[in-house]
């Protein structure tokens, strides 16, 4: 018997023998990698690939997780005794023995990421042409989507449900099949845990607060009624300057769009990303709450720091490789997930399911983190260096200016002011990378150390020459790239360890109640052999 109390399937699965199980070993395709990190690494970063650099980060994450989720769905209802992540219960039933292996698993991770938000029909390809996974468009099988969303929250395979039960069993679970029912679950998960990503929904002045969008919708647009607040330094009139270019008090503290532009002379003015999330967002391991205090910054001395500190990164190879890196927060997750299946994703160490355990446990605390300090940053709605500095207009600054290859500081003026990487559009209290950064840590010295007693060590990376002791170090430059690049004030790197202190913690108990004691067999894990296809 492979299904639980729910009894969803009982009636499918009394018909099932051992004669409809199909081949793991047959399925798996000759071009997919024989090493099941790598495999699952192909995957996933040709999902992240096909939308990277098209998102503002908190995008990035929201549609990183729900990847992530599809890989611990599929484990799920791949090994007996674990939990749903999507909904920390029982799954309604587990697959029979003979899918109950990380080939199955990763199969049905291909699939179920097809469903994600932002696939696109380039990882498709590469799925299918590439790695050869028999993967199904969502499009070519509309009505799956229409079968899992009439069963809905039903436990029993009668009625509503038989479609969906019929697909599945007569089949034998076929590990797309799964993928594509998975996927459909997480989809609509996603499409309504308050980040309005379909644009489905708007804020209405009138009655303050969300209502349904009619027409020309805007994916992720706002449902909090956020606004920035009107610039004193472009309208005096709103504003009494008290004489001095240098001082700056009530909304001349309050965040401002920057002014981006393009090689084509397009020229935009930024809108704060996301600012609803922090009070409408789904979280996973703990409620929102609003604990830190105003940093009361001296803008004026603050800010000459600021440029002193850009100024000294100009000239520092290793400080510009840092700003890189960790403005990028999917290449510090491969950082460190590469070390750790290094070190631990041995035999005897880290299996290929708890593997997946893991990734679902750290990705639920960093977009709790995210959330957090989107709450914070919106409540706080401090203003960036950048904008300071321009007002400080013909004033002359030794700093950097603008060439990230140049060796060194040289004279410009204030009003041509730029960090040295891109700012985001959103507010500068607290340091979301300092966040995040400090969650990982968090998690994943816990993890380890109560794993295989012993921590991360002595790592690289993949992107450029920085190594890192530890995950202090890892942690400690994370924070500091942020003062370097020129894009925060140094209350705001303290602020950000503050306020996602424990999630890292948090993670982890939550991940081991998702695993809920179930048996991972050692003899997945990295460097396992391919399956023996001499039978097929």
């Amino acid at each position: 018997m492979y299904f639980n109390s729910f009894g969803f399937l009982v009636a499918a699965t009394a018909i099932a023998s051992a004669s409809a199980q199909y081949d793991y070993a047959c399925m798996y395709p000759d071009k997919a990698k024989e090493d099941l990190f790598e495999a699952r690494n192909n995957i996933i970063w040709a999902t992240i690939t096909s939308f990277e650099g098209q998102l503002e980060t908190p995008y990035v994450i929201h549609n990183a997780h729900e990847i992530t989720m599809c890989q611990a769905g599929c484990a799920a209802y791949h090994t007996p005794g674990m939990m749903d992540p999507l909904t920390s219960e029982p799954p309604k039933f587990v697959v029979p023995h003979w899918g109950q292996n990380p080939y199955s698993i990763l199969m049905c991770m291909v699939q179920c990421a097809q469903y994600s938000f932002l696939a696109t029909d380039l990882y498709y390809r590469r799925m299918k042409n590439s790695y050869g996974f028999d993967v199904v468009k969502p499009e070519d099988q509309p009505e799956v989507e229409e079968w899992v969303n009439d069963c809905g929250d039903k436990k029993h395979c009668e009625g509503e449900c038989a479609n969906i039960c019929a697909y599945l069993q007569d089949s034998s679970y076929n590990p797309y099949n799964m993928g594509s029912y998975l996927g459909v679950l997480i989809k609509n998960h996603f499409d309504t845990d308050g980040w309005n990503r379909q644009g489905d929904m708007q804020f209405s002045t009138e009655s303050d607060e969300p209502v349904p969008c009619t027409a020309s919708c805007r994916l992720f647009q706002d449902t909090s009624g956020y606004h920035p607040q009107i610039d004193p330094r472009a309208h005096p009139e709103f504003y009494d300057p008290m004489g001095s270019k240098y001082e700056c008090e009530g909304d001349c503290r309050r965040w401002q769009p920057l002014q981006e532009g393009d090689d084509q002379g397009n020229l935009i003015h930024q809108e704060f990303v996301a600012p609803h999330i922090g009070k409408y967002a789904h979280t996973y391991l703990r409620n929102v709450s609003y604990d830190l205090e105003d940093p009361e910054y001296d803008l004026y001395l603050e800010s000459l720091g600021v440029i002193d500190e850009v100024s000294a990164a100009s000239g520092n190879e290793t400080k510009k490789n840092a700003i890189t890196l960790f403005d990028d927060k999917l290449k510090v997750r491969r950082v460190l997930q590469d070390a750790i299946t290094e070190q631990f994703g041995v035999p005897g160490h880290m299996s290929f399911q708890e593997y997946l355990v893991f990734l679902i446990g750290i990705s639920s605390a960093e977009i709790d983190g995210l959330v957090q300090a989107w709450a914070e940053k919106v409540k706080h709605d401090l203003v960036r260096p950048t904008t300071v500095i321009k007002h400080w207009d013909d004033d002359n600054l030794l700093t950097f200016g603008g060439d990230r290859n140049a060796d060194g500081p040289t004279n410009i003026k204030a009003r041509d002011f730029e960090a040295f990487i891109r700012v985001m559009p959103h507010g500068e209290f607290p340091s979301g990378s300092s966040c995040l950064c400090s969650t990982y840590k968090e998690f994943v010295d816990k993890w380890t150390m109560e794993k295989y007693n012993g921590t991360i060590m002595n790592f690289g990376n993949v992107y450029n020459d920085l190594t890192f002791n530890d995950m202090t170090e890892l942690m400690e430059m994370c924070g500091e790239s942020r003062l370097w690049g020129g894009m925060h004030y140094e209350a705001a790197i303290p602020a950000g360890v503050e306020t996602c202190s424990g999630l890292g913690t948090l993670g982890v108990e939550w991940a081991d109640s998702i695993r809920n004691g179930a048996t991972f067999p050692n003899e997945w894990f990295s460097g396992t052999p391919r399956p023996d296809k001499s039978h097929c």
